[in-house]
């Protein structure tokens, strides 16, 4: 059995805090234990000058795609985030930058009332 998904999240792959976008959740026998695992694209790690440039502020990375596809243990998926794609004059770009906490945006702005 597997269930579909597309969800963005901040995962624990081989002892450093990544990012990946998970494709699909399975089940499997690992080590005689039946676990729930995840299929995940990874991003790039963080790219260090513009990190230290905005003071941790903006965290950018590239999507890998098909090419960094790994498997992991769906507990060690920490948190769910928002990449979103960083507009930048090359068409072509990959990059993306995070979003923590999207929803703490949205404000109410109007006292109308329907």
């Amino acid at each position: 059995m597997y269930i579909l998904t597309s969800t963005l999240t901040q995962v624990l792959h081989q002892g450093t805090l990544r990012f990946a976008e998970v494709q699909f959740y399975f089940q499997a026998t690992v080590e005689g234990n039946r676990e729930t695992l995840a299929l995940c694209s990874l991003y790039s790690p963080a790219d260090e000058r513009r990190k230290e440039y905005s003071n941790g502020a903006l965290i950018v990375c590239n999507y890998g795609g098909q090419n960094e596809l790994v498997v992991i243990r769906a507990k060690n998926i920490l948190s769910v985030v928002a990449m979103v794609p960083l507009d930048e004059e090359d068409e072509g770009s990959n990059k993306f930058f995070l979003v923590e906490n999207a929803a703490l945006g949205v404000v109410h702005t109007s006292d109308a009332v329907d």
